[in-house]
């Protein structure tokens, strides 16, 4: 990934952010907001009882720690509302990231120069521009990734992993390139 960028151009793109980021990334992308966006919809109405869920406690932490009860209230008057916008953010990250391209174009075996051609195309940077709105749904949605990363790498509030098992390792750096990622928006957008 290439860092982001603030347009200061005139005409549509005035106010965007670009960068460019490899097809894989743009893949990591787009399966961790489908699955994060799974995750929301699933807690749906049972967002009440994330007690159950970790991951869901962390995107979703009570109001009043103190106050069991006050807490049960609280959510649930507002997280319906709020995994709804979590999900509004994911699928405008999941819509910015454009269609999903073919893994090969040619169906016929022996078209091996337009599967070639195809890679080559597949292996190019893609540009990725995003408005003010987009940009806020992009922070928040990189914020609910890395929250629910922390959660899966049992990450706790000294910030270290106690997770270590074999997928720890690369739980970590995807955690990590998310938070370049975010890093590289805010310092975009302070302008």
């Amino acid at each position: 990934m290439m860092q982001f960028e603030y347009s200061t151009a005139g005409g549509e793109s005035a106010g965007s952010v670009t960068a460019q980021f490899e097809p894989v990334e743009i893949g990591l992308m787009r399966l961790a907001a489908s699955q994060l966006i799974d995750l929301l919809e699933a807690a749906g109405t049972n967002a009440l009882g994330t007690a159950d869920n970790q991951t869901l406690r962390r995107l979703l932490p009570d109001a009043y720690t103190d106050d069991p009860e006050a807490a049960a209230e609280f959510r649930r008057f507002t997280s319906d509302d709020l995994l709804g916008r979590k999900v509004r953010n994911a699928r405008c990250v999941l819509a910015t990231l454009g269609e999903e391209p073919l893994d090969e174009i040619a169906e016929e075996p022996g078209d091996a120069e337009l599967s070639a051609a195809a890679s080559a195309a597949a292996a190019q940077p893609v540009t990725i521009a995003l408005d003010p709105t987009d940009v806020q749904s992009w922070l928040r949605t990189l914020t609910d990734l890395r929250l629910t990363l922390a959660e899966r790498l049992e990450i706790g509030p000294d910030g270290v992993p106690q997770l270590s098992d074999d997928e720890a390792p690369f739980l970590h750096d995807v955690y990590d390139w998310f938070g370049m990622v975010q890093e590289s928006l805010v310092y975009a957008i302070d302008v």
